[in-house]
Order: C-alpha cells, then sequence, then structure tokens
C-alpha cells in the first residue's frame, strides 16, 4: 500500500517530503503531506487498495450520463427518471405492476410514445410492453374500424393495415334495443367479395342483441368505400333491405352464365343460398337452394359455375365432419356432396382459376399443431382427397393458427388472413393458442410463410378479398360472451374496448398465481388505458370469459 499520494506530483517542490532522509534510529514524523493527501485521493478519484469504500468522486462523474440512460441507471433511479418524460409506472396497492424490464423499456419509448398520444398508434405501442412479459398476453384495440385494407409487399417490410370503414351507424340515445336509426351502416363486418367493376359487396352481423333494428345486412360499397344510398336526402342503404337473414356466412359474385345473369350469391346461417341479381336493385333476394348441412362455412365458384358450399359438419368441439355440397345455380336438390375427412377445422375456402380448391383447417382446436391449407384432389370426380399444401414437419416453423380467408397473390401465392385464436370460435380470455392476428404470405411453392402486415390493428377479423392492387380485411372485432357484449366501440361515439387473450401454456399452473397474473396485466392495461387515451373517448376492458 502506499504511504504517500500521488498528488504530491501537483504541489510544489518545498512542500515534497523524502522519506529516506528520515533517521532510521528515530520515529517516523507523525504527519506527512503525502500520507495526508491519501485520503483525499480516496474519496476525490480512488486508489487500488484493500480498503472499502464508496465509489470516488471522479468515478460518480464518469457515470453520470448512465444515470440518464434507462437500460444502464441503477434501478432506484428508474422512477425519478422516467418522471422527466411524463412517466408514472402503474402501481396495485402500493405494489409495482411492471417488472424491472417493462419499466426500463417503457422509459426509454415513452417519448416516441408520446409523439403519438392521444393516437391508437401510441396506445398500441404502450400496450405492446405485455408482450414481453411471461404471460405474453395478445393486447387488440378495438376503435369501431370495420373494414381496413392493406398493400403488402409496398416499400418493403410489414405493410401497413389502414382504415377504410369505421363510420359507426347514428342511433337515437340513449342505447338500448329500441334505439332507432337515423343513419345507417356497417357494424360487424363478417364477409366481403368484389365485383366485376370493383365495387365491394359486405356481409354484416349487425347488432341485433344491442339494437333490436340492426340485423344481419348485406351492403354494396363503391372501389372508394362508400356505402350506396337511397332516398332523400340520401343515406347509407342496405342491399334488399326487406330480406331477413339470420347470419351472413358467405359471399361470391358469380360471372353470366348459361342465361343467368351476373348474380350475388348470400350464404346464409340458416343453411339456404339466397340470390340477387344485377343491378342489384330488388328489394327482397330469392332463395337459390336450401341444404342438408349442419354448419355452413364458406362459399366459392367453381371455375364451371357451379357454388361449392363448405360445411364443417359438427358443432365445434365434435369430431368434424368436412364436406362441399356442388350447388348448380337453378338446379333442384338434393346436390351432390363430397366428403372430405382429412379437414378437421375448415374455416375457409378458396377456387382458383386453375379449378385447384384450397381450404384453410384450423386443425385440432384443443392442441398447438399448427393450422394448414389443405388442396383438394379432385382427380377422381367423385371422390375428392384433401392433401396438406404445407409441410407438416416441426423443422418448417409453420406460424398459421386460424386462416380465416384465402386470396390468391401474385406469381401463384397466397395471401392468407388469419385469426390468431385457438379455439377459434370461443368467447374466453385463456385459450391454446392467443397470437396477433394479420395477413400471411405463401409462396408459390408452399415452402415459405412470412407474416406481411404490421401488429395490432386487427381484433377477429374474419373475412378478406382482392381488390386491385389492395386486400379489404372484415374485422367484426371480438366475439360476444355470455359475460360481455364487446360491441360498444361498433355503436357509440367515442368508445373503445381493449381485448386480452393469453395463452394456456403460458400462464402459472398454480390457480392463486394465475389469477394474481391476470390481476396485474388487467391493472398494467387499465393504467396505460387511463394515462394515453384521449380526454373525450372512454375505453373498456375486455377480459372475457
Amino acid at each position: 500500500m502506499d504511504t504517500a499520494s500521488s498528488y504530491l506530483r501537483y504541489l510544489p517542490p518545498v512542500l515534497w517530503e523524502d522519506p529516506a532522509t528520515w533517521d532510521p534510529a528515530a520515529a517516523p514524523p507523525d504527519f506527512t503531506m503525502g500520507a495526508f493527501l491519501l485520503a483525499f485521493e480516496k474519496i476525490l478519484t480512488g486508489l487500488d487498495d484493500s480498503v472499502p469504500a464508496h465509489r470516488s468522486v471522479a468515478e460518480t462523474i464518469v457515470a453520470i450520463p448512465r444515470l440518464f440512460d434507462p437500460w444502464h441507471t441503477p434501478s432506484e433511479f428508474l422512477p425519478w427518471l422516467a418522471s422527466w418524460v411524463g412517466l408514472e409506472f402503474p402501481e396495485l396497492q402500493g405494489r409495482q405492476l411492471w417488472d424491472e424490464y417493462q419499466r426500463r423499456r417503457a422509459t426509454s419509448e415513452i417519448s416516441d410514445i408520446h409523439r403519438h398520444r392521444g393516437l391508437k398508434a401510441g396506445m398500441s405501442s404502450a400496450l405492446d410492453l405485455f408482450a414481453v412479459t411471461r404471460a405474453r398476453p395478445r393486447v387488440a384495440i378495438d376503435d369501431g374500424n370495420k373494414l381496413l385494407v392493406t398493400v403488402p409487399g409496398r416499400g418493403g417490410g410489414l405493410a401497413a393495415v389502414t382504415a377504410l370503414v369505421s363510420q359507426a351507424p347514428v342511433l337515437s340515445a340513449p342505447l338500448s334495443t329500441g334505439s332507432a336509426i337515423h343513419v345507417n351502416g356497417l357494424v360487424r363486418p363478417r364477409c366481403a367479395t368484389t365485383g366485376p367493376d370493383g365495387s365491394l359487396f359486405v356481409g354484416d352481423f349487425g347488432a341485433q342483441r344491442q339494437v333490436s333494428a340492426l340485423t344481419p345486412r348485406v351492403w354494396r360499397l363503391d372501389p372508394a368505400g362508400r356505402l350506396d344510398v337511397a332516398g332523400t336526402p340520401p343515406l347509407p342503404a342496405p342491399l334488399a333491405p326487406e330480406s331477413a337473414f339470420t347470419n351472413i356466412v358467405a359471399l361470391v359474385v358469380a360471372p353470366p352464365r348459361g342465361g343467368i345473369v351476373e348474380t350475388l350469391y348470400i350464404l346464409d346461417g340458416s343453411k339456404k343460398i339466397f340470390a340477387l341479381a344485377t343491378p342489384y336493385r330488388a328489394a327482397q333476394v330469392t332463395t337459390t337452394a336450401t341444404l342438408s348441412i349442419v354448419r355452413p362455412i364458406a362459399m366459392a365458384v367453381d371455375t364451371n359455375g357451379d357454388l361449392l358450399v363448405l360445411d364443417r359438419g359438427n358443432i365445434m368441439g365434435d369430431p368434424a365432419q368436412t364436406k362441399i355440397v356442388v350447388v348448380r345455380p337453378g338446379a333442384a336438390g338434393p346436390f351432390p356432396v363430397r366428403p372430405l375427412p382429412a379437414v378437421v377445422e375448415p374455416l375457409s375456402m378458396l377456387v382458383r382459376t386453375d379449378g385447384t380448391i384450397v381450404i384453410g383447417d384450423g386443425k385440432a382446436q384443443d392442441g398447438t399443431v399448427p393450422a394448414n391449407l389443405m388442396r383438394v384432389d379432385r382427380t377422381d370426380a367423385a371422390n375428392w382427397v384433401a392433401k396438406p399444401l404445407l409441410p407438416v414437419t416441426e423443422s418448417f416453423g409453420n406460424p398459421l393458427v386460424s386462416p380465416t380467408a384465402l386470396v390468391p397473390a401474385d406469381g401463384g401465392g397466397l395471401y392468407v388472413l388469419d385469426a390468431g385464436l385457438r379455439p377459434y370460435a370461443s368467447g374466453e380470455s385463456i385459450l391454446t393458442v392467443a397470437r396477433p392476428a394479420g395477413v400471411f404470405q405463401v409462396d408459390a411453392a408452399a415452402t415459405v410463410v412470412r407474416r406481411v402486415t404490421e401488429y395490432g390493428n386487427l381484433v377477429f377479423p374474419t373475412g378478406m378479398t382482392a381488390q386491385n392492387a389492395r386486400l379489404v380485411i372484415c374485422d367484426p372485432g371480438q366475439l360476444e360472451s355470455q359475460q360481455e357484449a364487446p360491441v360498444l366501440s361498433r355503436l357509440a361515439p367515442f368508445r373503445f374496448c381493449v381485448t386480452v387473450h393469453f395463452e394456456q401454456g403460458n400462464l402459472p399452473d398454480d390457480e392463486q398465481e394465475r389469477t394474481k397474473t391476470l390481476g396485474t396485466v388487467a391493472g398494467s392495461i387499465r393504467a396505460v388505458v387511463d394515462q394515453l387515451r384521449p380526454a373525450h373517448t372512454v375505453g373498456t376492458l375486455i377480459i372475457a370469459g
């Protein structure tokens, strides 16, 4: 250990002391400048000795910039640093709801989030913080967007998903089952198809449980997204307004063929196919066929003009009895049936221009096996066989969960709309799989499946159609359950819903710990929503089931 401070070199020579000049027989002096300055050197710049001490002043000064770095500042400084950017960490009864990683990440990103304060993008970014916790919840904001559009491949990276139709019907207040409709409009679109002129036909769930007058309807929109209007003054009006639908499942436009003009066919949950011929001005639809099926899922026009109806068979949870019913417009039943036992959970269907049938199969809903696309081999006209289009090996890394719509892509590939939830049509919040919804692209060789749209703008997408160079997506929002009716964001002004789902495998097995985790996540989300929502809006947290 040094007996003299290195600071002596900064003092005039007259003050230097040379210990070698001391009388060896004499005792060392009681005071030397070198020894005296050791204490100051220890405090100010530090000494490499065995004496424990706080960090030196020089080291503290050098480390000051790290105090302002959210990723390096000591954890006890985080609340102080967060206060500089207007961030308060959420607490519940004095207990921090965010772990240290979330607090550091929020502090580092909050400035960018503040730039989008009051916007959906800002709240989505803030809620994205929950995806890094062990629970990894799927969080989606439903701000009432009914139809959305995206253009994959433009500009590289993930394509933006933006609203095409967000306007809600104008209803008499207070909102109730007896509310009158002042201005009609889309509420919960389930399916869509494109006409030869680029117009859109949209099948709407409606919201009859909440407002009796909001029954299921079919709407037509021009290529710019404007609804058909009628009356004086001109107001949005559905097609065939005097028709009564149960639950519109699918729409297709069949071109003129065999003396039948261009016709819109409507597959209804009542197991009927309705028809509306161009120019689509009739007050009522006509019934084309009544089918002996269990649960209609999808419909497509075959290359010869026949209508192919995909039937799920038994209700969800039971062994599938999937089949395709071949309906020839104008012909009387019974109609040919083609069983497809290899298809487990059919969710969508596409007929390509070469006659190839592709079915989106969600597979077993109680397992984690990825969904697949099933190509139907029609070599034997009486015995169709469905075979997997995508590799079934685990190493393939198939990201599909619930393929709810299929659209042809350039070059022979496919665009696949995936809802990201399994079981697919469940009102529960804890599911087997819960991932962000989005559009995926499958290449022509079916060897690559990649996501092509950004995260966070879709809640529960169920339909998609191609319109020129863009994809139009139907998003009816979160399904209703016995406990929740998450449609306020689609009916009442200035309302939005935040829907949360969890994967079973990401939650603790212990029931007490699971309840604690769910409560922590719910509390954190409420805190973020309260901090970042626009002042004139009201948010509702939906954790159904």
